[in-house]
């Protein structure tokens, strides 16, 4: 009796600790949670307010003089090269899905989508013209991440799963011939069996960039106009 009841009190202890170092691990968890989640708060309260100052500085430049109206077409092209607006035309679409077929190399990764498999598809497509791309409903912008965690890719701060949907404007049979030439990614992705559809369209939308773009120790230089007379 007495060997089981200090079996049992040595159980007893032993749960105790454990759910006490589970309880910090998800304390710890709950904090960086609720961190990110201020974060993401606050960037969106910053992107609303460039937002309304934007929408403020377009409507000064549409009062009439030709000089705002040069202005207001200025505001619009920074916005498009921002990815600060949704933007349609022509284009491809790309799907990517994981490997179906057997594994007969032991490593499952070869049969996985990776973030440099997408990154390679993105960067054929920049080289090639494209003027917009998306992934997966993201805006990729030159800020924008695209990295492994885990199982999942992370594009701009947020998680995604395979399998992935890629879509860019621009020439769409510049695009097509750009992924699909021989020996191009999509016959290197081919090799693993991995599935890749490549269509073209001609009417593509792909929406605005949601995040904000902070930058804390980039500055621009200021240009000094050069005085006339050629004084030293």
């Amino acid at each position: 009796m007495g060997f089981l009841l200090a079996s049992q009190l040595q159980s007893v202890r032993v749960n105790t600790q454990e759910d006490a170092a589970t309880a910090g691990r998800l304390e710890t968890l709950q904090e960086l949670y609720n961190q990110e989640l201020d974060k993401t708060e606050g960037l969106e309260r910053q992107l609303a307010q460039v937002q309304e100052e934007l929408a403020l500085y377009r409507l000064q430049a549409s009062e009439g003089s030709l000089e705002g109206e040069a202005l207001r077409a200025e505001v619009e092209k920074l916005e498009l090269t921002a990815g600060l607006v949704e933007v349609t035309g022509p284009g491809v679409s790309v799907i990517l899905s994981d490997s179906t077929a057997a594994n007969t190399t032991g490593d499952e990764a070869n049969y996985l989508i990776h973030d440099s498999d997408l990154l390679s598809v993105v960067n054929e497509l920049r080289s090639a013209g494209a003027e917009a791309i998306s992934l997966n409903g993201e805006r990729l912008l030159a800020t924008s991440e695209i990295r492994c965690t885990g199982a999942v890719v992370t594009v701009n701060g947020r998680r995604y799963a395979a399998p992935y949907v890629i879509f860019a404007i621009g020439d769409s049979a510049t695009l097509y011939n750009a992924l699909t030439m021989r020996n191009g990614v999509v016959d290197i992705l081919s090799q693993w069996r991995i599935q890749v559809q490549v269509a073209a369209s001609d009417q593509l939308t792909i929406p605005k960039y949601q995040g904000a773009v902070e930058y804390r120790y980039a500055k621009g230089v200021e240009t000094v106009p050069a005085q006339e007379g050629g004084g030293v």
